[in-house]
């Protein structure tokens, strides 16, 4: 547990985001906006070796439920993209195994070996939609890419 790590990852996926609102606020305020905030499944799912990625999704997910009930003129949902052909995917191949659980590594692993890593044209189509579209019942979520309830999202 790298002191160093947590910051850099709490800097990135929550002071950023939180920096970034409040900048726009005052104009998703005033156009009934949308923050659409990109959530992990590592948010609810510990990953060894994860620690900090694993915290500042779930923080993220937090900041998301605060801004949708602090904030009523403005909708913000976390979106979790799925597993995305990334570099991120390529570091986890390729240094996975010194971190992860055997297990855990596999998984990645095969998601690459079976052709199944989502395109990243996808979900992006979803925050997109979402960005453009999502009702104000959706606020405070926390959704998978495709899952029934944005199912209209990304057809």
């Amino acid at each position: 547990m790298d002191l160093d790590s947590w910051r850099q990852s709490f800097e990135v996926n929550v002071v950023a985001v939180i920096a970034l609102t409040q900048r726009f606020l005052p104009m998703l305020r005033e156009s009934n906006g949308r923050v659409i905030n990109i959530s992990s499944g590592a948010a609810i799912n510990a990953y060894q070796g994860w620690s900090a990625y694993c915290a500042s999704k779930a923080a993220l997910n937090m900041v998301t439920q605060a801004i949708a009930m602090e904030e009523p003129d403005v909708v913000a949902i976390a979106l979790r993209p799925g597993a995305v052909d990334t570099d991120m995917q390529k570091v986890i191949r390729s240094v996975g195994h010194e971190a992860m659980r055997e297990d855990q590594f596999a998984k990645f692993q095969s998601l690459y070996s079976e052709g199944t890593l989502l395109q990243p044209e996808l979900p992006a189509r979803v925050v997109v939609r979402l960005a453009l579209e999502a009702p104000k019942s959706m606020s405070g979520s926390f959704v998978r890419w495709n899952s029934p309830e944005i199912e209209q999202y990304f057809k």
